[in-house]
């Protein structure tokens, strides 16, 4: 886990340089894994973000090449691909 005191810890976080998950419909998500930020490989269907905030994506259809940024605690996509970056 980053240590978010560090600023170097913080700048690594926020480039995603704890790597990335290829999220399809067969995506099982790790327990305990967030992500800071999801890409569109291919456009998508019934996309679902959760946050820890609660201003969640539910069931949209996204486009590819679209970034979201956020602190996602699950992810989802009916059809399509994305790229979940790990925090």
């Amino acid at each position: 886990m980053a240590n978010l005191q560090n600023p170097s810890e913080y700048r690594r976080q926020t480039f995603a340089q704890d790597g990335f998950r290829v999220v399809d419909n067969t995506f099982s998500q790790p327990a305990g894994e967030t992500y800071c930020a999801v890409y569109c490989i291919s456009n998508t269907t019934n996309t679902v973000l959760t946050t820890a905030t609660g201003d969640d994506l539910n069931g949209e259809d996204l486009q590819q090449g679209m970034i979201i940024y956020g602190n996602i605690s699950a992810v989802s996509v009916g059809t399509g691909k994305l790229l979940a970056y790990i925090k």
